[in-house]
């Protein structure tokens, strides 16, 4: 049985399993290393650098967005191709998507060195923290195309059915990271500097592995010379593919910066140092779905595109189980041991600790069921429905969580900055389950 044809036969369960485990294990392994490289960064440069590093977020999130319009969408249009015995078309978008994200990434690469302390000036970077935002940012924007490598071949490899390649390659890349993470800041004392080199440095690894197995023609699909003209029709689809996952990014982008606006308003720096502890922990529950969801994709994409429709469902809906009672084992853990995990990221700063187990109690309180938007628009997603993971991807992120962020936020001061995530999660599971209804229907009418 080759790699695809187990994807229509391999009872779900396990199934799910060898695609979800190993993607959960390698973003586990990124969410580990965001919240050493907080703790790193907190223990070593103080809550000003990890203020400087987090006001950043808003414009790395943007980066990323662009890197997943390729990597989501190259792999999302590969699993319907392969599902459909057309591996030739599979190779195209291969070939286009590296053409593409080669140019856009050292244009990024090259343009933002002359503009990254304009672009922090423009996003209103307090004084006090745009040294460390600055010298952070300079060096996580200089390696632009080592993350669109690394993003998109790892996701390709994943979609044509070797996630487990794909998950070493980042387990080592993050394991590295690890390394130099501490003896570039408590070693060298290169500082936030130090944390963004040995991110890049990881990058690198991951991208090298990555083109590595692609060229060595070790999977299905390979890079092909006849396949590097980009095709206009094969990026069009890509972009309609990628766009949902793209724009949630950039939503979480717009998200932090308006986060951060009302935090500077309502609780200055270390306001925004406590969402710096808070980040990397609610980004933990959030890679660990978007693993889940990178499992289940290839999945329901082959099966789709097969005409499995009964499989499909059981697909997604096992996922949406499994995830829900592991994230409420996750947050039920968290809520009762905040004070510890908190305490992994400050030191001698007894106001940033009791600030921020205050906020992270609160923060992620009805986030099970919240995360369950993930898995939807990633599923409308993989079976080509770009429109409705749009408007699920973005209902979360930008049309209920903003006007909820300001009306509390006003009402409310700085408590309501931290129930304005609750409440959003809460609102957004009816809007999800309205479309999820709807598309269950459809599937059981087929």
């Amino acid at each position: 049985m080759n790699q695809t044809e187990r994807l229509a036969t391999k009872n779900i369960p396990g199934l799910l399993a060898q695609f979800a485990i190993p993607s959960i294990l390698s973003l586990i392994m990124h969410a580990f290393y965001n919240i050493a490289d907080r703790m790193f960064i907190g223990r070593g440069v103080g809550s000003l650098g990890l203020a400087g590093v987090t006001l950043c977020f808003p414009i790395i999130l943007l980066l990323f967005g662009a890197c997943m319009l390729f990597s989501s969408g190259a792999s999302s249009l590969i699993s319907l191709y392969l599902g459909q015995n057309r591996q030739g078309e599979a190779e195209k978008v291969l070939g286009s998507t590296i053409s593409v994200i080669t140019v856009i990434g050292f244009v990024l690469a090259l343009s933002s060195q002359f503009y990254y302390r304009d672009i922090l000036v423009l996003f209103n970077i307090p004084q006090e923290t745009l040294p460390y935002a600055a010298g952070y940012l300079k060096i996580i924007l200089s390696g632009a195309p080592l993350f669109f490598y690394g993003f998109t071949l790892t996701f390709i490899i994943r979609a044509e059915g070797n996630p487990i390649y794909a998950t070493a390659a980042i387990v080592i890349g993050t394991f590295i990271n690890l390394i130099l993470d501490p003896i570039f800041i408590f070693i060298l004392h290169m500082g936030v500097e130090g944390a963004a080199l040995a991110t890049i440095i990881s990058e690198a690894i991951v991208a090298l592995m990555g083109l590595f197995y692609m060229t060595r023609r070790k999977g299905v699909i390979h890079i092909r010379k006849k396949n590097l003209m980009p095709d206009l029709g094969v990026l069009r689809n890509i972009a309609f593919l990628g766009i949902s996952t793209s724009l949630m990014n950039i939503a979480a982008s717009i998200q932090c910066l308006f986060l951060n606006y009302r935090l500077i308003l309502y609780g200055g720096s270390t306001a925004v140092a406590a969402m710096g502890i808070i980040f990397p922990i609610t980004s933990m529950i959030r890679l660990f779905t978007f693993g889940m969801a990178a499992g289940m994709q290839p999945i329901i994409g082959y099966n789709y595109g097969a005409g499995h429709r009964k499989r499909v469902k059981e697909t997604f809906f096992h996922a949406c189980r499994v995830n829900f009672f592991v994230v409420l084992l996750f947050v039920v853990f968290i809520i009762i041991f905040a004070d510890k995990v908190v305490g992994l990221f400050s030191r001698n700063n007894p106001e940033l600790t009791s600030l921020s187990t205050h906020a992270i109690r609160i923060f992620l309180f009805m986030t099970p069921i919240g995360i369950i938007n993930i898995l939807s628009a990633r599923y409308f997603q993989a079976v080509g429905k770009g429109s409705q993971a749009i408007i699920i991807g973005l209902s979360g992120q930008l049309f209920i969580f903003l006007p909820v962020l300001f009306v509390l936020s006003f009402l409310y001061k700085l408590d309501g900055i931290w129930f304005s995530q609750p409440l959003t999660n809460i609102l957004a599971f009816v809007v999800t389950s309205l479309f999820i209804v709807k598309e269950m229907r459809f599937l059981s009418a087929k």
